[in-house]
C-alpha cells in the first residue's frame, strides 16, 4: 500500500509496530552478545586449562595489575578438588573439568582410556603428582 493513501492512524499504528519490532530485535541482539561472550569465555578458560595454567592467575595477568573495582577482594579459591601436576612439567596442572591435551596424551601413552573415569582416577594416582589445590 502506498503511504499517500494511508490514514494518519494507520501510519501511527505501523510506526508503533516498528518500535515494538525494534525493541524485540534490540533484546535479541543483547541476548546474542551475552551468549557469544559466554562461549568466548568458555573457549578461553578451556585453552588456559589445556595449557595447564590457573584461570585466576591468567586473569590477573590480563588485567595487567590494574586496580580491582571497589568491593572486589582477592579472588577466592573455593575449590576443594585435588590438583594433579605433570611430573615431566610441574607447571602443567589439572584439577577438574576439560582434560588438557597433555593429560590425555600421557594417559594414552600409559595405556589408559581417557574416557573411563576409573582409568582416569587410577592414572592420576599412579602417574601424576598430587598438589595442594
Amino acid at each position: 500500500m502506498n503511504d499517500e493513501y494511508r490514514s494518519a492512524e494507520e501510519i501511527q499504528t505501523h510506526l508503533e509496530q516498528l518500535r515494538q519490532d525494534q525493541a524485540v530485535l534490540e533484546q535479541a541482539l543483547k541476548d546474542r552478545r551475552k551468549e557469544e561472550k559466554k562461549a568466548l569465555a568458555a573457549e578461553i578458560k578451556a585453552l588456559i586449562e589445556e595449557r595447564g595454567h590457573d584461570v585466576l592467575e591468567i586473569a590477573d595477568h590480563i588485567r595487567g595489575g590494574q586496580k580491582k573495582r571497589r568491593g572486589q577482594g582477592a579472588p577466592k579459591r573455593t575449590s576443594n578438588y585435588p590438583a594433579y601436576a605433570n611430573p615431566d612439567n610441574p607447571e602443567q596442572v589439572y584439577t577438574r573439568g576439560r582434560r588438557p591435551q597433555w593429560f590425555t596424551e600421557k594417559m594414552l601413552a600409559h595405556g589408559f582410556d581417557p574416557e573411563k573415569a576409573e582409568d582416569r582416577q587410577t592414572f592420576k594416582e599412579q602417574h601424576l603428582i598430587k598438589t595442594s589445590a
